[in-house]
């Protein structure tokens, strides 16, 4: 009964482990570029759909560079 129990928790962190490293992107209709985030001044304002990370990069999207620079001054402001 403990090898069941032991079993069912491992392959619920593994399941949870695997969802929290996906992360949510914008694309836009027309876009070959994926956002990091919705307020991104490529995708504001615009229609967007959402996916996960991984999707995106399968359907040929691209990371947008801006987003992943505004990410890494965010870092930087919480460091000083």
């Amino acid at each position: 009964m403990k090898r069941i129990m032991m079993l069912v928790l491992s392959a619920a962190l593994l399941a949870n482990t695997a969802l929290a490293s996906a992360q949510d992107v914008y694309v836009t209709k027309n876009g070959k570029k994926y956002h990091k985030s919705e307020t991104c001044r490529w995708v504001k304002g615009k229609e967007t759909t959402t996916l996960d990370d991984k999707a995106a990069i399968e359907k040929g999207y691209t990371p947008c560079n801006r987003c992943a620079s505004e990410k890494e001054k965010k870092v930087e402001n919480k460091k000083q």
